[in-house]
């Protein structure tokens, strides 16, 4: 079984957006997030991580 990692609602707050856009997100690209107390295993919280960090480069270089 996969370790897990942080709660959708934490990584939301921290990554400043909703538990709900998040969420959308996630299914969007077939990770499993039933709701916000959810936890992601670990690698699915790096590829979450790595879509708001590559927004955060966009929007600097701008």
């Amino acid at each position: 079984m996969a370790k897990k990692g942080i709660t959708i609602k934490l990584l939301a707050r921290e990554l400043g957006i909703t538990s709900k856009e998040l969420i959308t997100r996630c299914r969007e690209a077939s990770i499993p997030a039933q709701n916000s107390i959810t936890k992601l295993p670990i690698v699915s919280e790096r590829i979450v991580r790595a879509w708001f960090e590559n927004q955060d480069e966009t929007s600097d270089s701008k």
